[in-house]
Parts: structure tokens; C-alpha cells; sequence
């Protein structure tokens, strides 16, 4: 319960101050691109820090990071609820996500260690309802909030289930002395690590402002991918490494790792194009298009627990690739529907990608085909990849969809095209076509993973 309560509100912060930007924006007397630093620096850092804090906690306790890191986020969130500039909330953000980061780094692992082998798929699938929830939820609570509070509140209401979810662990997780003499941290592979990941998430911002064919945006793709290769060859030469790349010989965790992020970065096509679609083509009111929007969140509520329950009996991977063939269907419906469909299409479309969403049990894939030795870095790997297939997914479609709008108009757009609604329409087809491609991508990787496993199932289980 801890660890989920806690997870839902560590993933429900990355997308919920989206929608008070512009309110905090006024409030502090700042322009807008700035005040979009306080949504860039929470998921920057919280990437920067996961491996760092999986890594720590296979050393000194992963039940004692999660608690630390609890305390951290709730102060950090009644800072941030407290701050009347732009740069006490920037560093009240950054305190926020260091506690996330901790958290996050660290929940499926203590899943796994307190929950039986043959349990492990219902925890975590529970788990992994409640985050798919906080990343979905955000810009629906956000906005139910600020209907009735000032924005200081999307972050004041942490604090108490923050403070309510720490004593939850005091009194249910197991008791257990941390090893301190056994810390140790790789350094120079760590410093490699964070500047790849920094500099990719300015390729993602930037590109998204100038577009990624610019020659700005290609040097730092250069740049992080020579970044990558260094910190490959210095884990390789380290005798504790930060990573031990041992743990990718594994092709049921790689394999899951690559297809859990290209199923969240679909699931950010969603949240990008649905809104625009049916505010904005079909004339929706928000509570409409809210409802509408529900059906993913809910679906995924319900299927995520049964289908940890299956991958308990199956096999996570099984159940994950069933889950993918189901994807086949909404992917299909999303790239085909025009305005004049019946709005049930639509409604059905949405249902069955949170009942997919809710189904693919990655969480349990992943953290299965982890040995022993590595489930906190495991878990925090796991947690990296979520964060980068959705910030990828983000930004694919955004891109996307403006390049296919762009492709209608003979020229570049980044704004709704009011005067011509069917360039939208063809740009949303556009860009849902490329993550129908995603998924057949996720389709052959699982079923690869299973193909090995018939062949030798001791070595791959």
C-alpha cells in the first residue's frame, strides 16, 4: 500500500503541474517557456538520479531509500506549495524529484523482496495499475483542483498522504539493518551516465522548439550516443560498476525493458492528440472529452490486477504478448477514425488500450528476468525506461503530428490548424500509423523472448 501510494504520487507530479503552468506562470510574474523549467527540471533529475539510488540501494537497503526518499518528496512538495518565485520552486522541484527518484528507484524491488515468487505478478500488477493511473490522472486532477484551489495546492496535497503512506511502511515493512560499510558508487561511469541523460533530454525539449532535423539537434544525438559508448566501455573496465551490463545477457529483461517503452511512449500519443481531437475537431466540452479520456484510466484499473494474476499462472511474458496483440486493435480504430464515425468507436478504442495498457504486465517481466543480486538496479532501470518511453513518446507525437499536419499544408505548422480541421485529422492518422509501428516493433521483440524460452526454458527463465 506504501509503496503504491507513494508511486502514484511521484508519477501523478510529473504531468500534473502541466496543466497550472500557466496560472504559476501569472502568479509569479514569469513567461511562460520559463515557467515550463518547473515540469523540465522534475523529469530531468528524477532520470538523472534512478540509477544512482537503485544502485545505493542494493548496497545499503532499499526499504530504507523508499522511506528517505518519501520524507524528501513531502518536503519537497510543501516547499514547492510555499514558494513565491521561480527560483525557490526550481529547487523545491529539484527536492521533489531527488525524493521521487528514490522511490521510484526502489518500489518494485521491495515488492518482489516482501511478496512471494508466485505473487509477484498481482503486487506488482496493482503497483503498475496505480502508476499508469498517476501518469494518466494528472491533468484531470490537476484541473479538478485548481477548479477550487489556487495552484499551490497541487503540491500541498501531497504532503499529508506523503506523511499518512511513510507511516504505512513504519508499521508494514519488514525491519531489516542497513550495511553501510558495503557502499560504493562508480563515479566516472555515474558522471557519464548523467550527461548522456541530460543531454538527451535537451535534444527532446529543443528539438520539439526548433525540430529535429536541425544541425543543433543532430550534434547533441551525436553527443549522447558518444556519451553511451563511453560509459559502456568504462562499466566494462569497472570492478563494481554502476551497471553491471551482465544483467542486459538477459533477453527477457532487455527485451522487456525496449518494448515497456515503446508501449508508454503509445500511451503518450493519447495524451497528446486525444485532447486536441475531441475539444478541439469534434467540439467536445472538456467534461465530455474528460469522461471520454476516462476510459483508459479505468480499464487499466480493472485488467492490471487480473492480468497479474494470470502472469502468475502463464508467464509475464505470455500474458504481455497477448496484451500487445490486443493494442492491434485500438491502433487500427485510432489511425481509421474520421469525425463523422459514431463517438462509440472512439469510446471502444480508448477501452481497449487501457484494458492492453492494463494487461501488459512489464513490471513482472522485467523484474522476473532480474537475478536476485541485481532488483534494485533492476527496479530502477525499469523506472528509467518508463520515464524515457514517455518523454520519447512525447515528443514523437508532437513531432508527428505537426509534420503530418505540415505534410497537408505545404508548409511547417506547430499550431491547430482552425481554418483547415481535416489537416488534423490527417496529421493525427499520420502520427498514430507510426505508433501502430511501435507496437508490431514491441510484437516481434516478446516474441522472440517467447520463442527462446521454448527452446530453453531454464536458461531464459
Amino acid at each position: 500500500m506504501s509503496t503504491s501510494v507513494v508511486s502514484f504520487m511521484s508519477t501523478i507530479d510529473a504531468s500534473i503541474v502541466n496543466i497550472a503552468v500557466s496560472k504559476i506562470s501569472r502568479d509569479l510574474l514569469i513567461p511562460n517557456n520559463q515557467a515550463e523549467w518547473i515540469v523540465s527540471v522534475y523529469l530531468v533529475l528524477i532520470c538523472v538520479l534512478l540509477i544512482f539510488f537503485g544502485k545505493l540501494s542494493d548496497q545499503i537497503g532499499r526499504i530504507r531509500i523508499f522511506q528517505i526518499g518519501t520524507l524528501v518528496f513531502v518536503m519537497g512538495s510543501l516547499l514547492c506549495g510555499i514558494s513565491v518565485n521561480l527560483p525557490m520552486i526550481l529547487v523545491s522541484r529539484a527536492i521533489q524529484a531527488l525524493g521521487a527518484s528514490m522511490t521510484m528507484a526502489t518500489n518494485f524491488s521491495i515488492i518482489t523482496q516482501i511478496f512471494p515468487a508466485n505473487r509477484h505478478g498481482i503486487a506488482l500488477g496493482i503497483n503498475s495499475s496505480v502508476v499508469q493511473i498517476g501518469n494518466m490522472a494528472g491533468p484531470g486532477v490537476g484541473g479538478l483542483i485548481l477548479s477550487f484551489l489556487n495552484w499551490h495546492y497541487i503540491f500541498f496535497i501531497n504532503v499529508p498522504i506523503g506523511i499518512a503512506a511513510y507511516f504505512l511502511g513504519r508499521h508494514f515493512f519488514p525491519k531489516r539493518k542497513s550495511n553501510h560499510s558495503q557502499v560504493n558508487i562508480d563515479l566516472a561511469g555515474y558522471s557519464t551516465y548523467a550527461g548522456m541523460i541530460v543531454s538527451f533530454f535537451v535534444m527532446i525539449f529543443w528539438g520539439q522548439i526548433i525540430g529535429f532535423g536541425h544541425w543543433k539537434i543532430v550534434l547533441l544525438l551525436v553527443l549522447t550516443l558518444g556519451l553511451l559508448a563511453a560509459f559502456i566501455w568504462i562499466e566494462h573496465r569497472q570492478t563494481d560498476p554502476l551497471i553491471d551490463l551482465k544483467i542486459f545477457h538477459n533477453v527477457g529483461f532487455s527485451f522487456g525493458i525496449l518494448s515497456a517503452m515503446l508501449v508508454y511512449s503509445c500511451g503518450y500519443f493519447n495524451n497528446v492528440i486525444m485532447p486536441f481531437y475531441l475539444q478541439d475537431r469534434l467540439l467536445l466540452s472538456s467534461a465530455a472529452t474528460g469522461v471520454i479520456l476516462m476510459s483508459v484510466p479505468i480499464l487499466n484499473f480493472f485488467s492490471a490486477p487480473v492480468g497479474g494474476m494470470i502472469s502468475d499462472r502463464i508467464g509475464a511474458e505470455q500474458i504481455s504478448f497477448y496484451a500487445l496483440l490486443i493494442f492491434v486493435i485500438p491502433e487500427i480504430i485510432l489511425i481509421m477514425v474520421r469525425p463523422t464515425w459514431s463517438l462509440i468507436w472512439l469510446v471502444i478504442g480508448l477501452a481497449l488500450f487501457g484494458t492492453a495498457n492494463g494487461t501488459f504486465q512489464n513490471n513482472p517481466m522485467i523484474m522476473g528476468n532480474a537475478g536476485a543480486e541485481f532488483q534494485g538496479i533492476a527496479g530502477s532501470i525499469a523506472a528509467l525506461g518508463r520515464n524515457l518511453g514517455m518523454s520519447i513518446g512525447l515528443a514523437m507525437a508532437t513531432s508527428l503530428l505537426y509534420h503530418g499536419i505540415s505534410l497537408q499544408a505545404g508548409y511547417r505548422m506547430t499550431t491547430y490548424p482552425n481554418k483547415h480541421p481535416e489537416w488534423f485529422v490527417a496529421g493525427m492518422h499520420y502520427a498514430y500509423r507510426y505508433a501502430f509501428g511501435l507496437i508490431i516493433i514491441a510484437i516481434i521483440l516478446l516474441a522472440v523472448v517467447l520463442y527462446r524460452q521454448r527452446q530453453n526454458p531454464i536458461k531464459n527463465r
